[in-house]
């Protein structure tokens, strides 16, 4: 790690160089058309945002841009410690480089995973659908029947490729993975799709999944799947800084959440403390959490679990952007000697992952 004014300053040297050379690129076909179909690119009034991050620096007069994207990056606090705290290159470039596409788009900036051998891993996802419109989903509609190395799911195609081809809760570079005996935590279930990914070496999955439509994708995917859903327990609570609370959770499929109108199924909380305590659960050695959002507060409910057993930790960033510094920030506090990595698992803005480490 570098040292904290060192890192504030590299990051907005790095992050302001970024920009300017992005602005000044032009990325046709930059976009990922199946999952954003019909929608209209993003990353409009790219000079003006420019012009605004030199303003911050006082090279230009401040343009009157109160509420875009680069402002809202702007007033996170911390991001320049945060980025001081990754261990590698790789980890700092992609900071740099995801924050950069979240403030101009795809029209002026390509992620690193958009090249050929991506494109050749989307290419081949046909070859795992057996049956297309096989079960419903709430917002994706239907989804397909796939089959990867005989393990049969109902699941969109591109999970197979996020979850099983990329390993999206994998980081090889920094040794963070599930390991053969593993006792893993899988914040954020939705299908079962990386639960039964992690079931391949894990001893033990507690699998988090609340909402009804997602919790019936899994047990479909469970019962499809028996010589690894024994290794699975599918706890019916979100996973929450509390136990016992009553939240109204939005039914959108992978994107479920917990509703901020009022509307939605109710669902129960669960603490990650409260639920090893309850269930004895010895040890825990892998925590995924992949929640819409609610991450800072799942990780509060699992300090004294994450302070007793050290698990490693993959750590989905991407739902709010305060969370690029906000989530390395409350687990570096813990003063438990992690390290932290980054990795980013599409082409556009979403799955970036935070993975950390103690050498204990």
């Amino acid at each position: 790690m570098i040292s904290r004014d060192h890192a504030r300053t590299s990051f907005w040297e790095h992050f302001t160089e970024e920009l300017l050379s992005c602005w000044q690129r032009h990325e046709p076909g930059n976009v990922d058309r199946e999952r954003y179909a019909g929608r209209s690119s993003i990353g409009t009034r790219a000079r003006s945002k420019v012009r605004e991050l030199a303003s911050y620096f006082g090279f230009y007069r401040a343009l009157a841009l109160p509420y875009d994207q680069l402002r809202e990056v702007l007033n996170v606090d911390g991001l320049g410690h945060a980025y001081g705290m990754l261990e590698d290159e790789k980890s700092r470039d992609l900071f740099i480089k995801v924050l950069a596409y979240r403030v101009l788009g795809n029209q002026h900036v390509r992620l690193p995973l958009n090249n050929e051998e991506y494109w050749k891993l989307r290419r081949s996802l046909d070859k795992y659908v057996e049956k297309r419109d096989a079960t419903e989903s709430p917002v994706l509609g239907a989804l397909g029947l796939c089959n990867f190395n005989q393990m049969r799911l109902h699941i969109h195609p591109l999970a197979i490729l996020h979850t099983f081809l990329l390993e999206q809760y994998r980081c090889a570079r920094a040794s963070i993975g599930v390991k053969p005996g593993d006792v893993v935590v899988d914040a954020g279930g939705c299908w079962g799709d990386t639960a039964l990914y992690f079931a391949r070496d894990a001893a033990q999955v507690y699998c988090f999944e609340c909402t009804p439509s997602n919790l019936k994708i899994i047990k479909e995917n469970l019962a499809m799947n028996p010589s690894f859903s024994g290794k699975i327990k599918v706890v019916q609570k979100a996973l929450w800084n509390t136990s016992g609370e009553k939240l109204l959770f939005q039914e959108m499929g992978p994107g479920s959440r917990a509703s901020s109108d009022g509307t939605g199924v109710e669902v129960e909380t669960q603490s990650l403390d409260d639920f090893v305590a309850a269930n004895s659960v010895e040890r825990v050695d892998f925590i995924k959490m992949d929640i819409e959002g609610a991450e800072p507060k799942a990780l509060m409910g699992a300090e004294k679990t994450i302070r007793k057993h050290r698990p490693q930790l993959g750590i989905s960033i991407y739902h709010d952007v305060e969370h690029f510094a906000s989530i390395p920030r409350w687990i570096a506090d813990l003063n438990l000697g992690y390290r932290f990595y980054l990795d980013h698992f599409t082409i556009h803005a979403e799955e970036t992952v935070l993975f950390a480490r103690t050498d204990s």
